[in-house]
Order: structure tokens, then C-alpha cells, then sequence
């Protein structure tokens, strides 16, 4: 096995019922910690019922290879998991053959001088799946103007505290004032629910949203989230729900330039739209 008979490697071990976002800060955290270590780069990433896509069914990923869950488990032994503190390193961690690191939903603290993985978010590629879709939905109602998106959770299965502190209505009278502010502007929404979607598009005209999401935590599901996070990203302003990994990794890939707002972070001032339009929706943090 590569793993253990190769060159010194590094594996990153995510839970079965990490989140996109949760998964993602682990893994390319511990990719950013095997580029500067010299190590190759494993991964645990399940892909069954909690959570149904690989990596590679969501971006173009050859950076780290994947790894079967019971196999980082059968190594525990010899091979005993790591938090994720990996700020200090010394001579005897660099002359473990094998770091096994368990990330329970957060990203690898890693040493000073390693590369930002938040750079290496904003690099990847999207499969053709999903950047086929993000480019016919902002190609349709987005390009050329300036717009705000806006992420509502309301599901069942969403954090307890996002949904009680993020509540349709709340965006409602958000989106109203910034209609009051901007009369005409457009809307992206990227919402959890039918439901809520529903309520949004059917007071606010001049809205645009994804339809025919797939399932919650499908790889239709997914892929149609990793959609939505493009394109808020893509926004001049963009409105969030509380506690919600989700719409930070929109404001990752736009290398945090979109002015952001939610219920537990409110706006100072006025609504600005004046940040420069996106002329790759791939690339939000690229602007013109």
C-alpha cells in the first residue's frame, strides 16, 4: 500500500456527517499542510446516504487520494489520530512516516508560512456539471448588472440555532429595504426549501433562483449548492443566514470583496453595490 510503504504522507479524516463546507476546510487545509511538508496527501471522504458526492464529483480534484474510511481505521493502531493543532512541529512529528488527522469539522491549524487553503478554494475547478449550470443561470438574468444574493436555511436538518435566528421573514424585510435602497435590483436566492424559495420569488419580482435542486445531500443536491455558492459569490452584496458554514465559503471565493451581512453580523450603513461586476462567475473574486 502507497500509503504506508511510499513517501511520507499525510491523511485528513472527515465525519460521515460533515457538511460541504466542513469537509472542504479540513481537506484543503491538510493539502496545504502536505504541500509545504513534501507529503502526499490522503483523504477519508465518504460518499454514501449523509452525504452523497466524492470530491471529485464536485470539482476537478488530483491533489490527494482517497481512502476508505475502515482503512485509516485499521491503521489507528500504529498510526493514532492527530487533532487538528499542527502549528508545532518538531523533529519527531517530521519523522513519522504517516500523520493521520482527525478534523471533526475543522480546518488544520497549520504552521506559520503555509499557504492560506482558502487560496486553493478559489483555484479549483468546478466539474462541467456545475459550471455548465452556474454559467446558463448567470448568463440568463446576471450578467452585466449588479444584483445581491441571498441564502436562506430553513430545514429541518439545519443548524438549530440557523434556523431560529434566520427566518424567511427576516430576509423578507431585508430584501425590502434593500429594494428601498436600490429600487430594481436583482436577486439571486439560494434557499434549503422549496417553500421559502417559493415565498421569496413570489413577492419579489426580478428574482432568480436554481430549480430542480435534487435531494438534501444528494449529488444532485450538492452539486446544485456548489452551483448557488458561485453565484452568491458573484453578487455585489450578499445576505446570509446565521451560523452557516455555507455562505462562508461564498465570501472565501470571492476572497471576502462582497460587502456580507446576516441577523447575528448586521450591515454598518448603507447597502453599496458598487463593487465591480464579475465577469466569470467561476472566478468571483476576480472582478472587472
Amino acid at each position: 500500500m502507497a500509503l504506508l510503504t511510499g513517501r511520507k504522507a499525510l491523511l485528513i479524516y472527515t465525519g460521515r456527517k460533515d457538511g460541504l463546507g466542513n469537509r472542504v476546510r479540513a481537506l484543503l487545509s491538510a493539502q496545504a499542510l502536505a504541500q509545504a511538508e513534501d507529503r502526499d496527501l490522503y483523504y477519508v471522504w465518504s460518499a454514501d446516504t449523509d452525504f452523497g458526492p466524492r470530491m471529485d464529483q464536485l470539482w476537478r480534484y488530483t491533489a490527494g487520494r482517497p481512502v476508505p474510511r475502515l482503512v485509516s481505521r485499521a491503521l489507528a493502531p500504529l498510526h493514532p489520530y492527530r487533532g487538528v493543532d499542527m502549528t508545532a512541529l518538531g523533529q519527531t512529528d517530521r519523522a513519522r512516516h504517516l500523520w493521520q488527522i482527525r478534523s471533526g469539522g475543522l480546518e488544520v491549524a497549520v504552521p506559520e508560512g503555509v499557504r492560506d487553503w482558502r487560496g486553493i478554494l478559489r483555484e479549483l475547478e468546478p466539474v462541467e456539471e456545475v459550471a455548465g449550470r452556474v454559467r446558463a443561470v448567470f448568463d440568463a438574468g446576471l450578467r452585466g448588472r449588479p444584483y445581491v444574493g441571498v441564502q436562506v436555511r430553513t430545514h429541518a436538518v439545519s443548524h438549530a440555532k440557523t434556523v431560529a435566528s434566520s427566518p424567511v421573514e427576516w430576509f423578507a424585510q431585508r430584501m425590502r429595504a434593500i429594494r428601498a435602497e436600490h429600487p430594481g435590483v436583482a436577486f439571486f436566492l439560494s434557499c434549503d426549501t422549496a417553500e421559502s424559495q417559493a415565498r421569496l420569488m413570489e413577492e419579489f419580482e426580478d428574482c432568480l433562483a436554481l430549480e430542480d435542486k435534487g435531494g438534501y445531500n444528494t449529488v444532485a443536491g450538492v452539486r446544485s449548492g456548489l452551483a448557488d455558492l458561485y453565484l452568491l459569490a458573484s453578487a455585489q452584496h450578499l445576505v446570509g443566514a446565521s451560523y452557516s458554514s455555507f455562505v462562508e465559503m461564498a465570501v472565501f471565493l470571492c476572497d471576502g470583496i462582497v460587502p456580507f451581512e446576516r441577523p447575528n453580523q448586521a450591515l454598518e450603513g448603507p447597502v453599496d453595490l458598487s463593487l465591480p461586476l464579475a465577469p466569470d462567475p467561476l472566478r468571483p473574486a476576480q472582478r472587472a
